[in-house]
């Protein structure tokens, strides 16, 4: 019943227009093993399509079990075709598996993997995918943080990183009926003890422990300057925020700069990057994964509070007013 399933699914798809050398190539057998003196038994009066058909309808753990009964099981279950498929199944999007396996896999410098070449075994991805099911996402910024797990599209929550300030009250902006809201200050000028009870509080939302976790911290838009000061404030951030996390027992961190995570997001490693942030606006030129800031950066010094701001006054001027920036905010995002 299984095999008239599976023939009926195959006769539809390819209408039997591929010889056996074709499906060979497909699944990324090579043809000298299959021809060996390795043989699958009685399966080998099946064509191969027929048989990774058959795979795919097992569980991942089952193929690999049996591929290790003989040489020609094990060309047939660890071709790259059949784990593409589990890895298609999975909840992350099967473009940013594939992003990230060819084009982020070596680290900086970025070198970009062929699929086609041999180099990638996707069978081994996704051993190495299973090992590790996912991180945590910490995305701060000097307004909010947003946080979460990656293995799902948006994050889980949110939180205030902010302290009241003049220009904030020059404004007569008045941020009240926050929900849940905690100020930590300014994540952009780090403070041990602040960073601690910031870091505290998420895993708290998140109900997970430091220990359990890898993190992935994306750092913000800050000290922009190609100077040597500049680059030595960007040192102290990364060297804070790794002391605090690791101090929390964390087994391992990776701190990447939020341009290039967003430009990563669009499955891309070069461009320019246009943040609006709470406090400023950036325009970042990157190249391979690495902002060029000797290219130079841009910085405008308006962002989306004050673009929050100028929609409240715009509101009150037509007779709609909110005591919280929080519902101005929220309808300004929606």
């Amino acid at each position: 019943m299984i095999l008239k399933k599976v023939w009926g699914s195959v006769w539809n798809r390819s209408n039997s227009g591929k010889d056996l050398v074709n499906h060979q190539r497909a699944i990324d057998v090579p043809p000298l093993l299959l021809s060996s003196s390795s043989s699958l038994g009685a399966f080998d009066q099946l064509p191969m399509d027929i048989l990774v058909q058959i795979l795919m309808m097992m569980e991942p753990k089952d193929a690999v079990k049996l591929g290790l009964t003989c040489k020609a099981w094990k060309c047939v279950a660890s071709g790259n075709r059949l784990w593409i498929f589990y890895l298609q199944c999975s909840q992350e999007p099967w473009d940013s598996i594939f992003f990230a396996e060819t084009s982020l896999r070596s680290g900086y410098p970025l070198r970009m993997i062929s699929s086609q070449s041999g180099e990638l075994s996707f069978m081994h991805i996704y051993s190495q995918r299973a090992q590790v099911p996912g991180s945590i996402i910490i995305d701060g910024g000097s307004g909010y943080c947003k946080f979460g797990w990656s293995k799902y599209a948006s994050p889980s929550g949110r939180s205030a990183t902010f302290l009241l300030a003049s220009s904030l009250l020059q404004h007569k902006i008045v941020l009240t009926s926050l929900i849940d809201r905690q100020e930590f200050g300014n994540i952009e000028s780090p403070i041990y003890a602040r960073l601690q009870q910031f870091f505290a509080t998420i895993f708290t939302r998140m109900q997970v422990k430091p220990s359990m976790q890898p993190i992935v911290v994306s750092l913000p838009l800050c000290h922009f300057d190609d100077t040597e000061s500049a680059k030595a404030s960007r040192r102290q951030l990364k060297t804070a925020i790794f002391n605090v996390l690791f101090d929390m027992n964390v087994p391992a961190v990776c701190a990447v700069n939020q341009a290039v995570l967003a430009l990563y997001a669009a499955r891309r490693t070069s461009g320019i990057v246009v943040n609006i942030g709470f406090q400023v606006i950036t325009i970042l030129p990157i190249l391979h994964g690495k902002v060029m800031r000797q290219v130079g950066v841009e910085v405008i010094g308006f962002g989306a509070l004050k673009l929050t701001g100028f929609l409240k006054e715009k509101m009150q001027e037509n007779n709609i007013s909110f005591q919280s920036l929080y519902t101005v905010r929220t309808l300004k995002e929606v």
